[in-house]
């Protein structure tokens, strides 16, 4: 029987990047042919420049790029024009392809508007000595300039060089001080993280308060700020003013999110994952035991487990790639809940295409974390919902389900400054706990019908007893144990996630039975039971 609400189904609710992000963007001819005048007359290509700049400035980064895709040959070395397309691949969330663009608007002119987007995608990337080398270049061309402090500042941070971070920024705070200026907002932003992360918290709070209370603060600023002033009160042990910090950053853009309602989406994504209907869809022919996929709810060890992955000489980590995603929604885009499988996924409905899928994803991973990865890792936060999709294209993959308290989960969620449009559940505390038990009951009916193993890692095991939970991770992607993965903090890999700060420090059992903190502001809140040592 058919089954609708295919975008939840297939487990994607909203939109994502797709796996053209591993391909520039084609164009048909007929449109190169319709452009070729654009290059005959300056006014023409200064049009075209003002056309996207135009859409640009509207937030239509697609139909900018679209415009600056596809040109005749003059058109595709003018710097401008690469530098507008780059811009618009960054605002799209595809660093690679504006990487790309912005060092070939460079290469033809020392263009420092893409330069700046070079140290923003490579940021973004995690690159930081390519990040920095931009921010080296940039501070060539613009000697002093604050831009460039506070984006080299910015990544040091993130990067867990908060002292170096700090030595950047803290000239311009004093200069602006003690001439009697408000602090530059770029510089306050990054200058209130390196005093949270320099304990010193008193002095961040005081930054924040004064930064929110600014006039014309873009809202999303607000709602960072307040995150911020939640960690630095948390870590003060303040945790009334922690929770209060959070629940006016929560105030901030919240959507609405109907617990039963995401339970009936649940019912249908496992009903449309069921083992007879998965029998019937079409299978990749890759054999790659490289993927290795996390799934599970965000904070729960996802990025300590990516990390001592990546620590072994024969694993790496890839973050939260979307890929995989990005062809759910791609799927979504064409299914077609009155027919059965596998033509209900029309031009996806062959083996072959779910194969050049698989090993396009393969060649991707391969090349971002080298020739020496024998296992590479991702741990992208809507895993848990397509485990059913990522057997089908990879069926020597492995799964790792890592579970932590749920109460612990929903405290992190709260105060973590999720993305309210794709986790409408993290801003409030009694949504996350309904979320939590859903993805425990996908994550059950995995294990239940797939052949791929399925391994539980439980934060609270994993932070108290490394001695064995650490070769037991390890052993399961049947790697041979090496000591290196004791030592996963002392990398110098960044980590692009909200525990950038805590996974680069060594193992500590704090935030295990973090609840315990805020146990009158939860008092009211159902949780579902969990033991992790039963």
């Amino acid at each position: 029987m058919p089954h609708r609400g295919a975008r939840f189904i297939l487990g994607v609710a909203r939109s994502a990047p797709t796996t053209r992000d591993l391909d520039p963007p084609s164009w048909s001819p007929s449109r190169v042919q319709n452009l070729e005048g654009l290059a005959q007359t300056p006014s023409k290509r200064n049009r075209l420049v003002r056309q996207i700049r135009q859409r640009l400035a509207e937030q239509e980064p697609a139909k900018a790029l679209e415009l600056a895709t596809g040109l005749p040959r003059r058109l595709e070395s003018d710097a401008e024009i690469l530098f507008l397309k780059a811009l618009a691949l960054e605002r799209l969330g595809r660093p690679a392809l504006a990487v790309a663009a912005a060092e070939a608007s460079v290469r033809a002119h020392e263009h420092t508007d893409a330069m700046f987007v070079l140290v923003r995608c490579h940021r973004r990337q995690g690159n930081t000595e390519q990040a920095l080398s931009w921010c080296d270049r940039l501070e060539r061309k613009l000697p002093g300039d604050e831009t460039v402090a506070h984006l080299r500042a910015g990544t040091l941070e993130e990067a867990g060089r908060f002292d170096e971070a700090a030595a950047v920024l803290e000239p311009y705070v004093r200069k602006h001080e003690s001439a009697g200026r408000p602090i530059p907002i770029g510089i306050r932003i990054e200058w209130s993280k390196v005093l949270v992360q320099q304990k010193r918290y008193d002095e961040a709070i005081e930054l924040i308060d004064g930064t929110v209370a600014l006039p014309d603060l873009l809202p999303e600023v607000v709602n960072q700020q307040l995150h911020l002033k939640a960690k630095a009160c948390d870590r003060k042990g303040d945790y009334a003013g922690a929770w209060e910090a959070a629940e006016k950053a929560n105030e901030i853009g919240r959507l609405e999110f109907d617990p039963d309602l995401y339970e009936e989406q649940v019912s249908a994504l496992i009903e449309n994952w069921s083992p007879e209907r998965m029998a019937t869809y079409p299978i990749s022919a890759c054999q790659s035991e490289v993927p290795v996929f996390v799934a599970g709810m965000p904070r729960s060890g996802t990025s300590l487990i990516d990390q001592i992955i990546d620590a072994h000489p024969a694993g790496a980590g890839v973050g939260e790639l979307a890929l995989i995603e990005g062809f759910a929604h791609e799927l979504a885009s064409v299914y077609d809940p009155d027919r059965d499988p596998p033509e209900c996924f029309g031009r996806f409905r062959a083996d072959h295409r779910w194969t050049k899928v698989a090993k396009d994803y393969d060649r991707e991973i391969r090349r971002q974390a080298g020739p020496h990865a024998r296992r590479v890792v991702n741990k992208a936060l809507g895993n848990n919902k397509l485990v059913g999709l990522i057997a089908r294209l990879f069926p020597k993959t492995r799964i790792i389900h890592a579970i932590r308290d749920p109460r612990d989960v929903a405290i992190s969620c709260f105060m973590g400054g999720f993305n309210n449009r794709l986790h409408p559940w993290t801003t409030r505390v009694q949504w996350a706990a309904r979320a939590w038990e859903q993805s425990m009951r996908m994550m059950e009916h995995w294990k239940r019908t797939l052949d791929v193993p399925i391994l539980d890692v439980h934060y609270e095991r994993l932070v108290r007893d490394p001695d064995t939970e650490f070769p037991r991770l390890i052993e399961f992607l049947g790697l041979p144990w090496d000591d290196r993965c004791r030592e996963f903090y002392k990398s110098r890999r960044t980590v692009r996630t909200l525990s950038y700060d805590q996974v680069n420090r060594p193992l500590y059992t704090t935030s295990a039975g973090r609840h315990k903190n805020y146990e009158a502001m939860i008092a009211g809140v159902e949780f579902p039971p969990y033991d992790p040592f039963a």
